[in-house]
């Protein structure tokens, strides 16, 4: 007789069970794979946040020095968007004494109006172009400015200079050398050989004609004469009036 434990062994199960029994690993294995899928998932996630924050920080630290860059540079800076309207200006513009824009002002139409050139429309033809421009002397009232502006994407970045005490000093050189030049076209130096006349004096110019020295002088000089008599033909030709002279002399002494 076989024991009751063998005979639960020899039993079969339903053909039904065993499929069941049999498909139920194909789920668990299921899991643990896109389980796997997802712990590598979290980690290119982890990875690209850590990316991500590092990107972060260094824009930050550019931003700052951007930041610092504009505020603080002694150069007076004003930027304007694309339609040319004030978005933000720098310290040097803020502490320069003169007018400020507002913000939200047009540029060159609703400050700084009063140039000969059309600034707007330079403005304007440097964002729409993309392209730098320089001016670099500009007449604006009592001043003389040096201007660029620089377009990128958003707008424009305006900066300008006073070049007033540097300009008006290349004006007063030019004129002192001006001045200087038409002095020296006035002096004509004489230079060379005059045939003079042994008896009379009289000095014979390039043309021929015989003039007296004085004459020939005054026309090449700035020399004026005045006459008088020296002391030995003063003697010759006017003995009494030479007498008093020395006896006047004579007495002062």
């Amino acid at each position: 007789m076989i024991p009751h434990a063998y005979c639960l062994r020899a039993v079969r199960l339903p053909r039904k069970a065993e499929i069941i029994m049999a498909d139920d690993s194909a789920p668990q294995k299921e899991l643990l794979d896109e389980l796997h899928v997802l712990r590598q998932k979290l980690k290119e996630y982890e990875s690209l946040q850590k990316e991500h924050e590092k990107v972060l920080h260094r824009l930050e630290e550019k931003e700052a020095f951007n930041f610092a860059l504009f505020n603080y540079n002694p150069i007076w800076t004003v930027v304007v968007d694309r339609e040319g309207r004030v978005v933000r200006s720098n310290r040097a513009k803020l502490q320069s004494g003169s007018r400020l824009p507002n913000i939200g002002d047009i540029m060159y139409r609703d400050y700084a109006s009063s140039h000969t050139l059309d600034m707007y429309q330079e403005l304007l033809t440097c964002i729409q172009k993309g392209e730098k421009k320089k001016f670099k002397e500009l007449r604006y009232k009592n001043k003389y400015l040096t201007i660029t502006i620089a377009p990128f994407p958003g707008g424009a970045i305006i900066t300008s200079q006073d070049i007033t005490d540097r300009k008006l000093a290349e004006i007063d050189r030019e004129s002192l050398i001006e001045e200087l030049r038409k002095a020296l076209n006035e002096v004509e130096t004489l230079r060379g050989f005059l045939p003079i006349c042994a008896n009379c004096k009289k000095i014979r110019d390039d043309k021929g004609y015989w003039t007296h020295v004085e004459d020939y002088i005054s026309k090449r000089s700035r020399v004026d004469f005045s006459h008088t008599f020296c002391p030995h033909c003063l003697k010759e030709l006017y003995p009494d009036v030479y007498e008093k002279r020395i006896k006047k002399s004579t007495c002062s002494d």
